[in-house]
């Protein structure tokens, strides 16, 4: 059987009774003394639906206005993407009097993504000339293969306080900040390090070759200490080299093939994956641990 509806005289009475505060057995005991019979399931429903009219046949309707995209909104909105460095969609809405949905509603509409911005090393003028000179060169002599016969060289600084083992980022309360968790503190004396030699080629990679701290490298020390052992351990025939004359002339002598300073292709990293992605790799990984010596480092 159907429930029996209440009038709107007795469930305002209840709400009445509710706001003043007094419990459900208590409001049906007060309505009972009035000569209403009511259940306690009766009030419980119109506690759970206060500021709604249960008998009612219509239901209130908000119809909320549906943003503005017009030609000329949506013109507005590219125009200030469609840049090298473009202000934030919360910038954007303000700007133009609509809301950051609308914005965003464009944007997608129209085609666009975000996408974070990778950092690059920046070109030179001199850089883009050599490279645009270079280029066809040096992928003819490395084309059908020959790029297999050829080793990649670098070398780079690996220092003590780049290596503690704490991590970029920290947990701070809203309520209570601690503004020293924020803080690395950086010896402003020069580092403690030293110099790393290696190379890697489609075979593999070379030995490391490690320079102790406080060597002065020249040329004689390149050629004796890092390059003939290089040549004579790792590689018996081909390697590039770095540019000074000693170098040049200790290469020719012994009939190197390598890649000429006039051929080198500066700036790019398919040409110097050592330095553009392994020695980050490496001291990414080195950051990670706890070195507290130069011998563990």
């Amino acid at each position: 059987m159907p429930r029996n509806k209440i009038s709107d005289i007795i469930e305002g009475r209840i709400l009445q009774l509710l706001q003043q505060g007094y419990s459900q057995p208590r409001i049906i005991h007060i309505l009972k003394v009035d000569g209403i019979h009511i259940s306690q399931p009766t009030v419980s429903n119109v506690k759970r639906k206060i500021g709604r009219q249960r008998n009612s046949e219509s239901k209130i309707k908000i119809y909320r206005k549906k943003p503005s995209q017009t030609t000329s909104i949506v013109n507005k909105v590219i125009k200030k993407i469609d840049v090298e460095d473009p202000p934030t969609q919360r910038a954007i809405a303000k700007s133009l009097r609509i809301s950051q949905s609308t914005v965003s509603n464009i944007i997608k509409n129209s085609g666009f993504i975000l996408r974070k911005k990778r950092k690059l090393h920046k070109l030179t003028s001199s850089n883009i000339i050599k490279r645009r000179e270079r280029s066809r060169q040096l992928y003819r002599r490395l084309a059908h293969q020959r790029y297999k016969r050829f080793i990649t060289t670098d070398e780079a600084w690996f220092h003590l306080d780049a290596s503690s083992g704490k991590r970029k980022v920290c947990y701070i309360k809203k309520t209570d900040p601690d503004y020293n968790r924020m803080i690395i503190q950086q010896n402003t004396s020069r580092p403690k390090g030293f110099m790393v030699w290696g190379g890697v080629s489609t075979q593999g990679n070379t030995t490391l070759r490690l320079v102790a701290p406080g060597t002065k490298v020249n040329s004689n020390y390149y050629i004796n200490k890092v390059l003939k052992p290089f040549l004579t351990r790792d590689v018996p025939h081909s390697a590039p080299s770095p540019t000074s004359k000693e170098t040049i002339q200790y290469l020719n002598e012994n009939k190197i093939n390598y890649i000429k300073p006039e051929e080198w292709m500066p700036a790019s990293p398919d040409a110097a994956p050592m330095d553009y992605a392994i020695w980050g790799y490496l001291k990414q990984q080195l950051n990670r641990t706890d070195t507290k010596s130069l011998d563990e480092l």
